[in-house]
């Protein structure tokens, strides 16, 4: 193992660090000490890199954030760099810190270049990530491994990885069949859907599965109130439950990454959104249904083709594009469960 020393620019959404998890555990199979940027919404799930040095910064850099990182930089001493979240500003590095091997993510697209072209003649290696062909030569999360050097073993089964599991506390508290349902207010409400519409999802996942859990938005609002008064609570970060009427619904009240980790996991199927939930039942080989709300007035199927082929491709999971009908879209996840 190489004592070079090593940083990953990392600092983007939860979504995009599983895409990357491979490429990262690849990484550490060849060099022992490795630094990690994460961001605000990726940095929960820093419990995975027990092995790594790992640094929160935001994930919008600020003008203070770039003077840290070159600070950080000067004072370092690294060997290589890998960008693996392809924010213009990180380009410009390798025109300062010529000693450095930069590897990169790039996207290339219709209107706009991360980096603009010039920019890749400074860096060691380089893959790129087309946004305006109609399908990819290889997913995102395929295309980063090229990154890594011939030599290097790739860590298939993430053994660099410190992946948590359920403690009896918590087995104890959550029923031993379940389907885990996610609420995101956005979604919702651009579709036009709420409450009523959410219950009606309840009771039919309710119809084919014993339990549902469920968790929503860490942000205060409406809904959680009436979530938390209405529904049994399952507090995995105090490992305790509080019973209501409906004893069949739980709602996992402000659960944090590392639980929400352990959750998705655990449950038998999932029905979100796509994003988070959807890399990460792919991470463990667990059966999804996963929701679009694209409505047909704004829905660009040419973009939305180049999207699923970087971000989805080969996945193997269920993908359902819902219809503003509640009745017709239930009868679409019915299908599914």
């Amino acid at each position: 193992m190489s004592y070079k020393k090593i940083l990953i620019l990392k600092n983007d959404r939860g979504g995009d660090l599983f895409s990357s998890l491979k490429t990262i555990s690849s990484l550490r199979n060849e060099y022992k000490d490795i630094t990690i940027f994460l961001s605000e919404f990726n940095y929960g799930f820093k419990f995975l890199f027990d092995k790594f040095k790992t640094k929160k910064i935001n994930y919008n850099l600020s003008i203070l954030n770039k003077i840290y990182i070159i600070i950080f930089l000067l004072r370092s001493n690294f060997h290589e760099i890998y960008i693996l979240s392809p924010k213009n500003f990180y380009f410009y590095l390798p025109l300062v810190f010529r000693k450095i091997n930069f590897y990169a993510v790039t996207v290339t697209g219709n209107k706009r270049n991360r980096p603009p072209l010039y920019l890749r003649k400074f860096l060691k290696n380089y893959v790129e990530i087309s946004n305006s062909k109609t399908k990819s030569e290889l997913p995102a999360r395929k295309q980063q491994l090229r990154l890594i050097k011939s030599d290097i073993k790739i860590d298939h089964n993430y053994d660099n990885l410190s992946i948590p599991i359920m403690n009896q506390d918590q087995k104890d508290i959550i029923p031993n069949k379940f389907i885990y349902l996610q609420f995101k207010k956005v979604f919702y409400e651009d579709f036009g859907w709420g409450l009523n519409e959410f219950l009606k999802i309840i009771n039919l996942l309710l119809s084919n599965y014993e339990n549902v859990l469920f968790s929503s938005d860490i942000e205060k609002n409406d809904y959680n109130e009436y979530f938390y008064n209405n529904f049994s609570i399952i507090d995995l970060n105090n490992n305790k439950i509080i019973q209501r009427n409906n004893k069949k619904v739980f709602f996992l009240n402000q659960i944090n990454s590392n639980n929400l980790f352990l959750i998705i996991n655990a449950a038998d199927i999932s029905v979100t959104p796509h994003g988070l939930v959807t890399h990460m039942r792919y991470f463990f080989n667990k059966k999804s249904i996963n929701l679009f709300n694209y409505q047909i007035s704004n829905f660009n199927y040419h973009s939305a083709k180049i999207s699923f082929s970087i971000w989805y491709a080969n996945m193997k999971i269920n993908f359902l594009f819902l219809k503003k009908d509640i009745n017709k879209s239930l009868i679409k996840i019915n299908k599914y469960l």
